[in-house]
């Protein structure tokens, strides 16, 4: 399934908190909670790395629990 509205609030509301990419696994069981395909949350969290990167934000490359 894909992001909806809400989830793409709460990744955002995530992302602002706490601007580092969390593990694959903390992600996976994220997105299985939520009954989301891990692949979509994956690639949302690569984009925001990306768009960081390209404005020159820097993203630290520790991970964390969600």
């Amino acid at each position: 399934p894909n992001l909806t509205p809400s989830n793409l609030e709460e990744l955002w509301e995530i992302w602002i908190s706490d601007p580092r990419i969390p593990t694959r696994a903390s992600r996976h069981a994220w997105a299985a909670s939520r009954n989301i395909s891990p692949v979509r949350v994956d690639g949302w969290f690569r984009a925001r790395k990306a768009r960081a990167k390209k404005v020159g934000q820097p993203i630290s490359n520790e991970t964390y629990q969600l």
